[in-house]
């Protein structure tokens, strides 16, 4: 039997690293992947996503008052980072991410944050939070749509 030649056995080995990485991930997913709850959970996500009064619209504060709070610039990109920085490879932190949304006093400043986003990503936000399959598998639907539904309970310009 002839040998295996160095390149070769790197390969197989990296073949073997992905595989069981790509495999381990599916397999802590399976539960939401087979239920029903998730796919009425991401139409309410979808629909969120692309409605023009949703305070996860980037123009959303746009059309406020004066006077509105919003975030500096600067803030925005830290909490942009802080989102972009809660996913990993094997295990992505949900808690970051509420921590993140619940800095935010009103739905004005939600819109800024995605505004920012979609200019830092090229993606709006909530589609990017629940991502679509691995590697991109992100947050569950159910998950964003408890985010969705907390920034409904802020008020929309002023606190």
């Amino acid at each position: 039997m002839a040998e295996l030649r160095d390149n070769e056995r790197i390969i197989i080995l990296g073949t073997l690293i992905l595989g069981g990485v790509f495999l381990f991930k599916k397999l802590g997913n399976l539960v939401p992947d087979f239920g029903a709850e998730d796919t009425v959970e991401s139409g309410k996500v979808g629909r969120e996503a692309i409605s023009m009064e949703s305070p996860w619209n980037p123009n959303f504060y746009k059309k406020g008052p004066s006077g509105q709070l919003l975030l500096t610039s600067q803030s925005a990109n830290i909490l942009v980072l802080a989102i972009l920085n809660s996913v990993g490879w094997f295990k992505d932190d949900f808690s970051q991410v509420l921590g993140v949304i619940k800095q935010l006093k009103t739905q004005s400043q939600v819109s800024y944050l995605a505004d920012k986003f979609a200019q830092y990503q090229g993606q709006d936000l909530l589609t990017w939070l629940q991502g679509d399959t691995y590697p991109s598998d992100r947050y569950s639907a159910e998950q964003v749509n408890q985010l969705i539904q907390y920034v409904k309970q802020l008020p929309k310009y002023k606190p």
